[in-house]
């Protein structure tokens, strides 16, 4: 398995997995979805839930409902198109195609001329991102119907981004639907979440702000009388604060 710095190019990438589910996050939650997963992130946060992909295997995995394909790395955007183009005609409709990981803004080169065209065909372009990288950002703003962003906190993710590149981040992603997603554990303060509330209230103060229970007990997920807290903080920063956990874990899905 190669490591995240072997991107592919323009013409290619590395692919994680393609498969047709439900969204289980944040403000599109049960919609259906075809989600585009590339492989390799520039983070490595404790709470992930795909740490796998963070590394390039040999071969990306499709899901079709006829069984599972593969292919090899890095994958050709012609390629990519024709497996999304035959996931959406056997296992769709879909509402939307998500861009998921790993962290999908390394391939903003790749990616860009594949959403156009999925745009074009009709289906709404998600991006979903941990929200530290608004350079890239910007480059697929005009490709990109949703933008469902993280804010780390030390507290679950082990890391946390610089508040200046949030802030820079955020104003971007506020001229598009947007979420703003923070996974909180047990061990979260609500210093923590009125920081980031505050945060979101000045540079997206329309924009939905996630509090989302890490998943797998081995994490500490949050009890209910500490998330409530929690929203209670960030509500007298931000009013439109919610508490939506991982459907898609509760209903057994991808």
């Amino acid at each position: 398995m190669a490591t995240a710095q072997s991107r592919g190019g323009p013409g290619a990438a590395p692919l994680y997995e393609v498969f047709s589910s439900v969204q289980g996050e944040a403000t599109r939650v049960g919609e259906r979805h075809l989600f585009v997963r590339l492989a390799g992130c520039d983070l490595e946060c404790v709470f992930c839930d795909t740490p796998a992909s963070r590394r390039i295997p040999a071969k990306a995995r499709v899901f079709f409902p006829s069984g599972v394909e593969e292919t090899p790395n890095p994958v050709a955007a012609d390629d990519l198109d024709r497996l999304v183009a035959r996931l959406d005609e056997e296992a769709g409709p879909h509402h939307a195609v998500s861009l998921t990981g790993g962290e999908p803004l390394l391939f903003v080169d790749f990616l860009r001329p594949l959403a156009k065209r999925w745009r074009e065909r009709g289906l709404a372009i998600l991006l979903e991102t941990g929200g530290h990288r608004p350079a890239e950002l910007e480059a697929m703003l005009d490709v990109v119907d949703v933008v469902m962003a993280d804010i780390k906190l030390a507290s679950s993710a082990g890391c946390a981004v610089d508040p200046g590149t949030a802030r820079a981040f955020l104003r971007l992603a506020a001229t598009k639907e947007c979420a703003v997603k923070l996974v909180v554990s047990g061990h979260t303060t609500a210093d923590e979440v009125v920081e980031a509330a505050r945060l979101v209230a000045d540079c997206a103060p329309r924009t939905p702000l996630i509090l989302q229970p890490v998943s797998g007990l081995r994490f500490d997920p949050p009890r209910g009388e500490h998330l409530l807290l929690l929203q209670q903080a960030a509500m007298r920063e931000h009013r439109a604060v919610r508490v939506i956990p991982q459907t898609h874990r509760a209903l057994h899905l991808r």
